[in-house]
């Protein structure tokens, strides 16, 4: 004698599938792919500007320097100058490899950074190799120098002007920001060298110089490592958040293609609203990463690692929004058929439709369905989508208003609307009375109302969008 029931109403797999495969994401229009090829295009230019300024300095000879010393520091630069440009091809092959993925947002972002580490460690393994190579070349140099000069003051004084010459070599870079304080302790080095050098202490100054040189050369291979690898995260990030800000616009803009009788029908996509503001969020943290980003020359290394991979996070949070979309788009179509069906189902049992509506008239709430019988007994039927569930499903709840209460009479309605939603491919789980209402009819009397129902002020649930 229950006079409120519910039950779940699941789509069987073979229908799942059939319905997920008919709706399909339409091609980008050609507005969109040359937006999406600009902006990439943009940021590609960006990445070459900055490379550009560093080569410019690397053309920079290094003043003072002795001539098989400059020969070494020309050779040093002309190393890092085809490393930023090794950096800047790969950017470039990474650029290609996202325009080919641009239709599905396929950001597989473990692999992203399996391939971003796996060069980067090509370059510092080689980076490793040049190191022992550039010290063998000092180390020869120097005993050609020292073969030649016997005087130890010139000798200290020749290894202290060479040290002085890369200090300020390395002053142009950005030592501060990848060595902090590093420079400014070699320097010290350098004062107290010269503080030797009046006391007249020749002898030990000349090994303590030439050791001075070697970590001067030495911080200079770890700032300009640094500079190249920052240049190629710079780089790989601007591209990221321009291919984000493209996927973003794609995602706002996207449509669905239906599988219809007479062919395909194109509908909006309307992913924000399906996935209760899910853009906006992706919107909100793309304008907060650039905003934290204006001034990208002081921002280190790691920090671009970070918002990179937040970003290919956020792409990911995009695609699966995507897809939820269509699940909701699916499940909210099916619980009109739903209501539908339900209706007809009860008509033969006497029952009049008078009204089916969305809650709040919006499409992601439940479907009210109310009946009567002319008598004063009604029924109101409400489906309501089942939130982050892997099965499409929606609940049915039954609410019985009827002055008989006859419990028989409400198991020969429910088995009705049992057999025909069946029909229709769907699963109906086993009807339970709501506890509570096992002997008395609904109370529940606002929702008769069917027409404030449909004015009704939702508050929509919140989609759970993983990424």
């Amino acid at each position: 004698m229950s006079g409120l029931k519910e039950t779940y109403v699941t789509m069987t797999s073979s229908e799942a599938a059939r319905l997920r495969n008919s709706v399909q994401w339409a091609q980008e229009s050609e507005a969109q792919a040359r937006q999406r090829e600009q902006r990439t295009q943009s940021a590609l230019n960006a990445a070459n500007r900055e490379r550009e300024a560093l080569n410019r300095t690397l053309n920079n000879e290094i003043v003072g320097l002795h001539d098989d010393m400059r020969q070494m520091a020309n050779d040093q630069n002309r190393r890092f100058r085809e490393q930023a440009d090794e950096y800047n091809r790969q950017l470039q092959r990474q650029a290609t490899e996202q325009n080919r993925q641009l239709q599905g947002l396929k950001v597989e972002t473990d692999k992203k950074f399996q391939q971003q580490e796996a060069a980067i460690n090509d370059v510092r393994l080689q980076s490793k190799k040049d190191k022992e190579e550039l010290q063998n070349q000092i180390n020869s140099i120097s005993v050609r120098i020292e073969a030649k000069e016997n005087d130890a003051k010139k000798l200290a004084e020749f290894w202290i002007s060479q040290t002085q010459a890369y200090i300020n070599d390395i002053e142009q870079y950005r030592h501060n920001m990848f060595t902090p304080g590093v420079l400014n302790k070699l320097k010290g080095k350098l004062d107290q060298m010269l503080s030797d050098i009046k006391n007249r202490m020749y002898e030990a100054a000349i090994a303590t110089a030439r050791g001075l040189f070697n970590e001067a050369v030495d911080l200079k291979e770890v700032v300009l490592n640094a500079e190249t690898e920052w240049l190629y995260y710079q780089g790989l990030f601007v591209q990221t958040l321009a291919d984000t800000e493209s996927n973003l616009n794609g995602c706002k803009e996207l449509e669905f293609t239906f599988d219809m009788e007479h062919g395909t029908e194109k509908v909006d996509a309307k992913v924000n609203y399906w996935t209760n503001g899910s853009l906006d969020e992706v919107s909100g943290f793309i304008s907060e990463v650039k905003q934290k980003t204006e001034q990208i020359q002081s921002v280190s290394t790691q920090q671009l690692i970070d918002y990179i991979d937040a970003l290919n996070r956020q792409n990911v949070k995009m695609k699966v929004a995507a897809d939820e979309a269509k699940e909701a788009m699916i499940l909210s179509q099916k619980r009109a058929e739903m209501a539908n069906q339900l209706a007809d189902a009860l008509e033969e049992s006497d029952w009049k439709c008078e009204n089916i509506v969305y809650e709040g008239g919006e499409q992601d709430q439940p479907v009210h369905v109310k009946l009567s019988d002319g008598m004063g007994n009604e029924i109101v039927a409400i489906i309501t989508p089942e939130i982050n569930t892997q099965d499409m499903s929606n609940k049915l709840e039954l609410h019985f208003f009827d002055q008989e209460n006859d419990e028989r009479e409400r198991k020969k309605w429910i088995a009705s609307i049992e057999n025909c939603l069946k029909q229709d491919g769907l699963e109906v789980g086993k009807v339970q009375c709501v506890k509570g209402y096992e002997v008395k009819a609904s109370d529940k009397m606002e929702i008769k109302d069917i027409n404030a129902t449909a004015k009704r002020k939702v508050e929509r649930q919140k989609r759970s969008v993983r990424g």
